[in-house]
């Protein structure tokens, strides 16, 4: 077995695991200051299709309801 390439491939992946974890640890301190409240800010456009459906079905339930107040007039 070759030792040079084995240490070589050991020090790559110590390398990579030292470096991503200084680059997560830097990017977690930098975004200090950050406000990351999207679930927050997303929420009023989450019940944007639902407020559509509830005013048709509105519009539904009045035609229907002046549709029977007109029928019971008919038959008196």
């Amino acid at each position: 077995m070759n030792t040079d390439n084995v240490t070589l491939v050991v020090l790559l992946v110590i390398g990579i695991v030292v470096l991503s974890n200084l680059a997560m640890f830097a990017l977690v301190r930098g975004s200090r200051g950050m406000n990351f409240d999207w679930f927050k800010n997303m929420r009023g456009t989450f019940n944007q299709p639902f407020k559509t459906e509830d005013d048709s079905l509105d519009e539904l339930r009045q035609r229907v309801g002046d549709l029977s107040k007109k029928d019971a007039q008919d038959k008196d």
